[in-house]
């Protein structure tokens, strides 16, 4: 009898001290990180998300398509020189003054949102270019270009797909909404059909102009080791990429490869540092900016000592002085590479 009373206050005192310790222990639901600087529609987001290709991305990403069942995904207008204009958004051709301002302001957008995520991203191709020579994109361009490594882009493809973020940049009275669209052949990091060679795009949905956004992968780390690439094969070496450089671009804080020159010269050669006429445009150093041509526009052709000539519009002040001269190791680079 005695027995059985022990055994009982001794559930009794068990379960007691249970109860206290899980009462103890609760508490109050940790809160999500707040997202500073761009107001993030959740349940939009999450049906979109959940919509396009997060359940299949694994299966994907296992199961590769064959080139033969890879469609293009992203698509253009098919209009005439309207290729860089996304097929869903656009409506027409925009000026040459609202391109200008809708591209600064959709690379502002990446950057601000890049950065507020953590998510690492850089110049690439033109863009870059257009950073080399005044830190804005350059007046011709018509899209823009950034490179992620193949972890940034399976990040991106998992957490952010077909997100819509709205931007709102009070100094200039500009609003937009961009759409973060992957592509879902994202995971085949081969050229392929060549189809499919831009693995994502941030949208202006008014206008239908985008940045492309092209992953980096080691392909082959047998044959090439420490060599990234993307499906366009524009190749790297790992060390011509890291550590990315801190600059500014169109009044923002911005990454660029660590070797940047080299990158640039091994796509456009020497000549893009040293040719300042193009597609319409000259190059004045007085202005640090490119200009448009005027039919009436006097000019003074100075020799570089490269052997080009340049052209500087005679009542420019400064003439070639604001033309920074090569160092000794720039001149060997571009003159191997030219």
């Amino acid at each position: 009898m005695h027995l059985q009373s022990y055994i009982r206050s001794l559930l009794l005192a068990t379960l007691a001290t249970t109860v206290q310790l899980c009462a103890t222990a609760a508490v109050d639901p940790i809160e999500p990180p707040e997202i500073k600087g761009f107001e993030k529609n959740i349940k939009e987001n999450s049906r979109r998300l959940n919509e396009k290709n997060r359940n299949s991305l694994v299966e994907m990403a296992t199961n590769k398509p064959k080139e033969e069942e890879e469609p293009k995904y992203f698509q253009e207008p098919g209009v005439a020189e309207a290729g860089h204009y996304d097929g869903r958004f656009y409506t027409g051709f925009v000026t040459d003054e609202e391109r200008q301002k809708t591209l600064t302001h959709l690379i502002r957008a990446w950057l601000r949102w890049t950065q507020s995520q953590g998510i690492e991203t850089w110049l690439a191709h033109g863009t870059l270019l257009g950073w080399w020579w005044n830190n804005h994109i350059l007046p011709w361009d018509t899209d823009l270009d950034v490179q992620v490594s193949e972890a940034t882009l399976k990040l991106l493809a998992e957490n952010f797909n077909m997100t819509i973020w709205n931007y709102n940049f009070e100094g200039d009275n500009f609003q937009r909404d961009y759409l973060l669209d992957i592509n879902p052949y994202w995971v085949s990091r081969v050229r392929g059909t060549s189809a499919n060679l831009i693995d994502a795009r941030w949208i202006d949905k008014t206008t239908g102009l985008f940045i492309d956004i092209t992953g980096l992968s080691e392909t082959n780390g047998v044959a090439r080791p420490g060599i990234i690439s993307c499906k366009n094969l524009h190749r790297y070496k790992v060390e011509e990429i890291y550590p990315l450089r801190e600059v500014k671009f169109e009044e923002f804080k911005a990454y660029i490869p660590n070797s940047y020159e080299k990158v640039l010269i091994k796509e456009y050669r020497s000549k893009a540092f040293t040719v300042t006429e193009f597609s319409n445009h000259d190059w004045q150093p007085a202005l640090g900016s490119w200009v448009p041509k005027t039919r009436f526009e006097p000019h003074r052709l100075y020799r570089l000592r490269n052997g080009k000539m340049m052209k500087i519009k005679i009542d420019d002040p400064r003439g070639l002085e604001a033309v920074p001269p090569p160092t000794f190791w720039q001149l060997v680079r571009r003159l191997v590479y030219w």
